[in-house]
């Protein structure tokens, strides 16, 4: 986090540097050529300086620390000098547009033009180049401030143009030129302000950043093993970090300790894709659905008249059954390749019934390898007897089948 500030910071520090010199130089020579466009793209540049600090002193106050007052920190200063640049973007349209205007029958003198033609080839190049900087910079480490500032001394090559073009003018004595030429740029320029105003305001609002990122994140939460369902993802923008929450739907089986799993792994798989995130805030309830998926061990296959298997892991086979409200709307059957295994039958058959996207088990018997495999897996674990399939799901329908909280044997 520090990391991105002080790129931040230094890029900058760099832009304010580089329009500073420039400022300089332009007013030198526009007062030595006699240019009035090129002392009045001078002014422009000084003011655009102040744009640059700006964005260095919003990063300097967002790096701060959280305080009693501010709990949250100070991230959303970078979105508020965000804001401020905008309207400098914008000022800085209405700068050109008027001179524009006022300028669009007057044809000056001009003293020395092939020095303020230098002048403004090099401002609208530097500027040009900076401007690249400050967005790559910004987008690399998310920061509105730089990438706006970054637009707005992009726009440079366009008021140096409108420079070069009055300087030529004056040299060759063209009126109107000078002016339409500005009044287009400042359109161009007061496109990038209005972009700029919104994003910053969309940020300040917590409006979601990106219908890609939320995409990204959908993608990975369903990936997720034991992760059931989720809802009101939630994705706000702070300064150049992105702040998630989101709440989870898992089954009954889940306790503290691999909830705090799933919540560390759901952060961790998010932060891989989205570099920018700050924290993602996983809230937990319980499944409730009207469909459900089960699995149950059973010996021969006789349909729904198939009996309960006495073992689990031994099993020949396994019938997996939808319900809808409690009530079988669809079934199939699978054999159980792992029956027959001399070791680890009872892992091998539960990764076996995991593949098929279970919600819940059922089951007779069941070793602690299995028992602690499915729930690993978010799979609630029931226990009935040796009853047929149509009276065991009436039995779960109605409440009246155990919930397993540990295996029913120990490891033999």
């Amino acid at each position: 986090m520090d990391e991105v500030f002080k790129t931040g910071q230094k890029t900058s520090l760099i832009a304010a540097s580089v329009t500073i010199t420039l400022a300089i130089i332009k007013a030198v020579v526009g007062f030595l050529s006699g240019s009035l466009v090129l002392l009045g793209d001078a002014v422009h540049s000084f003011a655009d300086s102040f744009s640059s600090f700006a964005a260095w002193f919003g990063l300097k106050i967002a790096k701060k620390k959280p305080t009693e007052k501010f709990n949250y920190g100070f991230y959303k200063a970078e979105s508020v000098t965000a804001l401020i640049i905008s309207f400098l973007i914008l000022f800085a349209g209405y700068s050109i547009i008027k001179e524009s205007i006022s300028n669009i029958m007057s044809v000056p003198e001009l003293s020395i033009p092939a020095l303020a033609m230098g002048a403004a080839i090099l401002d609208g190049l530097a500027m040009f180049l900076v401007g690249r900087y400050e967005v790559k910079k910004g987008r690399l480490i998310n920061s509105q401030s730089l990438i706006a500032d970054g637009k707005e001394s992009r726009m440079h090559l366009l008021s140096s143009s409108v420079v070069l073009i009055g300087v030529l003018a004056a040299h060759f004595n063209i009126p109107y030129l000078e002016g339409i030429t500005g009044i287009v740029i400042s359109l161009f320029i007061f496109e990038a302000g209005i972009d700029a105003i919104k994003d910053a305001i969309f940020s300040l609002m917590d409006v979601s950043p990106d219908p890609k990122i939320e995409k990204t994140i959908k993608k990975i939460l369903n990936k997720i093993s034991g992760l059931r369902d989720f809802k009101n993802l939630k994705l706000r923008k702070s300064g150049p970090f992105i702040f998630g929450e989101v709440t989870a739907k898992i089954g009954k089986s889940l306790d503290i300790k691999k909830a705090n799993e799933i919540s560390e792994s759901i952060e961790q798989s998010i932060k891989q894709k989205v570099k920018n995130l700050d924290s993602f805030t996983v809230s937990f309830k319980p499944f409730e659905t009207k469909k459900q998926k089960v699995c149950i061990p059973i010996d021969k296959r006789n349909g729904l008249e198939s009996r309960i298997s006495e073992h689990f892991g031994r099993a020949k086979y396994f019938i997996f059954l939808q319900l809808n409200e409690n009530k079988i709307e669809d079934f199939y059957i699978k054999e159980n390749i792992h029956s027959d295994d001399k070791v680890r039958a009872g892992l091998k058959s539960s990764n076996f019934v995991i593949k098929e996207k279970v919600d819940l088990v059922i089951t007779n018997q069941m070793g602690p390898i299995a028992f602690h495999t499915l729930r690993d897996n978010i799979v609630d674990i029931y226990k009935n007897s040796n009853h047929s399939i149509k009276d065991v799901v009436k039995d779960f329908a109605n409440g009246n089948l155990e919930f397993l909280k540990k295996p029913t044997r120990k490891k033999t």
